[in-house]
């Protein structure tokens, strides 16, 4: 039964929803609740409004109902958007707030309940066993049992699951989406849309809901694609000079400080959550809306009253989420250059941070660097054959890590193992790093001799291994691990460089160290042989000879490799080196000349000095002229501009005023025409004939001027009938008249 129908007031609604709900008909009670939020006549907002939303949600979620939930938010959101934000607000907090306790809950029910089922089983068991007797079996549905047993080791507990807890997933799932799809683009409640995000991105983790993390990295990300193209700088510049926002951003005002650190939040949770379920593909896109943030950022200091730079504290976090990210998935390099820029960034703007905890990230930034994977410069050639060797596939990585470096904010767009060492040198970082792990440092990248190679780094990782667990400090421990597979890279190139077959007992030996398995020594071998660069490898594992051979085993091909190629090459260069130490040519000549060369520089470096300043003063006068001349030429396009303008405006104001005239001519002619018509009809209908039967073209083909004369004439015709009339009823009155009295006269005279 519809009660808005009859005007029914929400008081009153609301009385009759509780009575409903009161005698167990809560489906009554949520139609005639839904009726009242959907009603076109509610225009004014009252709390009582507020009152129903929420007995309409405990309904909802009783019931069960995800889309009726949905359904009426929409509908208060209508009502409230505008008149009382605060009472919405109010109301998605509560609604968010019981779907996750309801959750909750659900999932405490099963657990607990799981609990028991564990505890009942020995229980039962030691019965079984005191008794000697059989003990029945648990009847529950066999066929539902035998069914979920195909999918799951523990079916009771799989079927308990999709009747208690899904629903409640899904529900507060949809009330999520529900949620972010009302408040994408409402400025004022910005920071709840914010909360909601990270509540929605923490119950995706929790619940290792891996699909619905896809689905809401996907809404939101097109929430700020929204943003960025209907409510950037330029469209909020349009709306404000007169135009109309578009209806996907409605009650957005535009880009703030507080907006944007409210989204790269967002982001940042969103990078810790896709690291949490493994999902690299969402973590990467992350960094891509990061990125479109940042720029924007960037674009609104451009304008004229715009904000600095998004702060160094946030700056900080989103590398150190990086940090963690790039770790879990593998990728050494960017893990690397994400903790460089977070130590830059701490060291810099960081005021309160201590000497422990710098020597600690200087230590990270050391170890994640040296943990990159690498192939010493002794181990490829200088004749550019490994740039011959160059594919697609290598030119696709390249631009994929430039594209990603540059997403990331990295000062080059081609970063490299030996660039970050370089960066690392030059920047100091090795000053705050303790001095075992810089002697890890000179044995991974000066020493190579590898027979004492390993010997001399088991000491230091195994320090590295123990002050790491004693400090509480997992995360350079952790680099262990990835150490000693560099440093198996590093043996395996050097004792290529020095051997061409070597035994597998000697290897064992030589690793023996590192207290690793001789499989793991084998698989980091093949890691090298079978890497797709020309850097790789060349090396075979022969079990049959129990030994390694090293360089090409093709035949002659052997002699063509790379390696054997610049041998020749690099033993004159080492012998012309050891020529200068025995016996040092004589310099005295290359020394006058040299003088006589700077006395020449001496004596033109003034004058060259003035023509540079000159030239750069040229340069910039001819830049000033041309940038003056761009200026005269954007002036006089924007006058011409706004002539066109002008003259379109012109022009549309004739055409206004001629489309004007030419209307009131139109209507002037259909009055005259209705008019006509009308007189046209009131001389027919005075001519007595019947105008209802004639139609539109007969009327039109009648003459007025005719039907005036003929109307006339007839008029005349009629008053001289009547007038003759009259003059011969005259007569014949008085030809009556006069006989009477002739006939009478005798008759008087007689009688007189």
């Amino acid at each position: 039964m519809s009660y808005n129908r009859y005007g029914i007031s929400p008081e009153n609604a609301l009385s009759r929803a509780i009575e409903l709900q009161g005698i167990d008909k809560s489906d009554a009670a949520l139609s005639t609740l839904h009726e009242v939020l959907s009603s076109r006549r509610k225009s004014n907002w009252s709390p009582t409004y507020e009152k129903i939303m929420i007995t309409y949600i405990d309904l909802c979620l009783t019931l069960n109902k995800p889309r009726e939930a949905k359904d009426g938010l929409h509908q208060y959101r209508n009502l409230t958007q505008t008149q009382a934000p605060g009472s919405l607000e109010n109301v998605i907090k509560y609604l968010v707030e019981q779907s996750e306790m309801r959750c909750k809950e659900a999932k405490e029910k099963i657990e607990s309940e799981e609990a028991e089922t564990k505890a009942d089983v020995p229980n039962m068991e030691n019965d079984l066993d005191a008794s000697g007797d059989d003990v029945p079996t648990l009847d529950l549905d066999s066929n539902n049992m035998l069914l979920l047993s195909t999918m799951t080791a523990d079916p009771a507990q799989n079927q308990k699951e999709s009747m208690l807890l899904l629903p409640k997933i899904k529900f507060l799932w949809e009330t999520y989406r529900a949620v972010l799809d009302i408040l994408k683009s409402n400025s004022n409640l910005e920071a709840l849309y914010h909360a909601t995000t990270i509540r929605a991105l923490e119950f995706c983790g929790a619940y290792k809901r891996r699909s619905e993390f896809r689905r809401l990295c996907d809404l939101v990300r097109t929430h700020l694609q929204n943003l960025q193209k209907y409510g950037g700088i330029a469209a909020m510049a349009r709306v404000t000079d007169g135009g109309k926002p578009n209806n996907k951003i409605r009650g957005w005002e535009g880009w703030t400080t507080e907006s944007i650190e409210l989204q790269l939040q967002i982001r940042f949770k969103q990078l810790e959550i896709a690291s949490t379920l493994h999902l690299y593909t969402e973590g990467f896109k992350t960094v891509e809306d990061i990125f479109n943030i940042l720029q924007i950022s960037h674009s609104r200091r451009k304008v004229a009253g715009g904000s600095g730079a998004p702060k160094a504290k946030i700056m900080a976090t989103y590398y150190e989420k990086l940090t963690t990210l790039f770790w879990v998935s593998d990728n050494h390099l960017f893990h690397a250059f994400a903790w460089y820029k977070y130590y830059t960034l701490c060291k810099e703007f960081n005021r309160g941070m201590t000497a422990e905890q710098k020597s600690l990230q200087a230590s990270a930034v050391l170890l994640s660097a040296l943990c990159i994977p690498s192939v010493p410069a002794s181990a490829t050639s200088d004749d550019g054959s490994s740039k011959i060797k160059s594919t697609e596939q290598d030119n696709f990585d390249r631009e994929k890590t430039g594209r990603m470096a540059t997403l990331l904010g990295f000062h080059t767009r081609n970063p490299t193992r030996e660039a970050l060492l370089s960066e690392i040198r030059a920047k100091h970082v090795m000053d705050d790093v303790p001095d075992y792990l810089r002697e890890l440092y000179t044995v991974l990248e000066q020493d190579s001799n590898p027979l004492n190679l390993v010997e001399k780094a088991k000491p230091l990782l195994d320090r590295l291994r123990s002050e790491a667990g004693s400090d509480g400090e997992g995360a350079l421990s952790a680099y262990v691990q990835p150490l000693i597979n560099v440093l198996l890279l590093k043996l395996m190139h050097s004792l290529s460089a020095s051997y061409h077959n070597i035994s597998l007992d000697h290897i064992k030996n030589l690793t023996s160290g590192l207290e690793v398995p001789f499989a793991q020594v084998e698989k980091a071998i093949i890691s090298a042989a079978s890497r797709k660069t020309g850097k790789s490898l060349s090396v075979r594992i022969d079990h049959r000879a129990n030994c390694l051979r090293f360089g090409d085993h093709n035949g002659g091909a052997q002699l063509e490799s790379d390696h054997m190629r610049s041998q020749l090459t690099v033993l004159a260069k080492q012998l012309s080196k050891v020529c200068n130490v025995i016996s040092p040519q004589d310099t005295t000549a290359d020394e006058a000349a040299r003088k006589a060369m700077y006395i020449d520089v001496r004596a033109v470096v003034d004058q060259e000095h003035g023509e540079m300043i000159a030239r750069k003063e040229l340069i910039e006068q001819r830049k000033e002229e041309a940038e003056r001349k761009l200026q005269e030429q954007a002036k006089e396009e924007q006058k011409k501009k706004a002539e066109a303008q002008a003259r379109a405006r012109a022009e549309e104001e004739r055409r206004l005023a001629r489309e004007q005239l030419l209307r009131e001519k139109e209507k002037e002619e259909k009055v005259r025409k209705e008019m006509e018509l009308s007189e046209k009809k009131n001389y027919l209908t005075a001519m007595g004939r019947n105008v209802d039967a004639m139609t539109e073209n007969e009327l039109s083909v009648v003459d007025v001027d005719a039907l005036a004369r003929e109307h006339r004439n007839k008029l005349a015709k009629k008053k001289d009938d009547a007038e003759r009339k009259v003059k011969e009823t005259q007569k014949k009155l008085d030809y009556a008249v006069r006989a009477t009295r002739i006939e009478e006269k005798p008759m008087i005279q007689k009688k007189h």
